[in-house]
C-alpha cells in the first residue's frame, strides 16, 4: 500500500481527480436512478470506487493532519 500512496500522491492532479471523479459518478448514478428510473453503475463498478473514495479520503485525512 505504501508504494500506491507514494503514487498517488506524486501525481499532482491525481487525488482530486480520483476523489471528485467518484462524486460525480456517485451524483450521476443517484440521479439517473431517481430521475430516469435506469441504473448507471453496476454494483461490480460501486463497490471498487467506494473503496477508492474512502481510500483517498483517508490519504486527505492524514494529508491534513500532517499540516
Amino acid at each position: 500500500m505504501d508504494k500506491l500512496e507514494k503514487f498517488i500522491t506524486s501525481v499532482n492532479y491525481l487525488p482530486p481527480i480520483l476523489y471528485f471523479g467518484y462524486v460525480g459518478l456517485l451524483g450521476y448514478d443517484i440521479y439517473s436512478n431517481l430521475f430516469e428510473q435506469i441504473e448507471f453503475l453496476s454494483l461490480y463498478i460501486k463497490t471498487p470506487l467506494t473503496v477508492i473514495f474512502f481510500y483517498m479520503t483517508y490519504l486527505g485525512l492524514k494529508k491534513y493532519k500532517k499540516n
